[in-house]
């Protein structure tokens, strides 16, 4: 099955660059809409307020499925990406616990408390995504 080896680390730093080119592409976007012509600052700004969760929640269940072969009962990062992906898939886009996968929002990178709504921006991506994989990259090395 895919995804079911442990990824090396030329495949953790390809994943890791092309986040990286989709971050950018976001900023570029978000810049370049904040310099258009012809459409309000409001109209720009509800858009792009809108996009940006949607857009972010979406690639991190995308990241998540990247390594969907990791080992599930291991906290950290790994877990509360899965814990994220999952709630967003199964349960609305709400935080939601669960006995399978371990989580403690005070030790989490986002601080999210179970019940709360997932609505993640390019910081907060950037900063589960690198957590998550230096976790991937410290499992796969040992």
């Amino acid at each position: 099955m895919p995804g079911t080896d442990r990824p090396s680390a030329a495949r953790v730093q390809a994943c890791r660059d092309e986040i990286a080119a989709q971050i950018q592409a976001y900023r570029d976007l978000v810049g370049a809409a904040s310099k258009a012509s012809g459409m309000s600052l409001t109209r720009i700004d509800a858009a792009l307020a809108s996009f940006e969760p949607a857009f972010f929640n979406n690639l991190l269940i995308a990241l998540n499925a990247r390594f969907a072969g990791r080992p599930g009962n291991a906290g950290g990062p790994s877990a509360e990406v899965r814990l994220l992906a999952d709630s967003l898939l199964a349960q609305g886009g709400v935080l939601t616990a669960s006995e399978a996968i371990p989580y403690d929002a005070d030790q989490s990178v986002l601080r999210l408390d179970v019940g709360e709504r997932i609505a993640l921006n390019a910081d907060d991506f950037a900063a589960l995504c690198a957590a998550f994989l230096a976790a991937i990259e410290a499992s796969a090395a040992g």
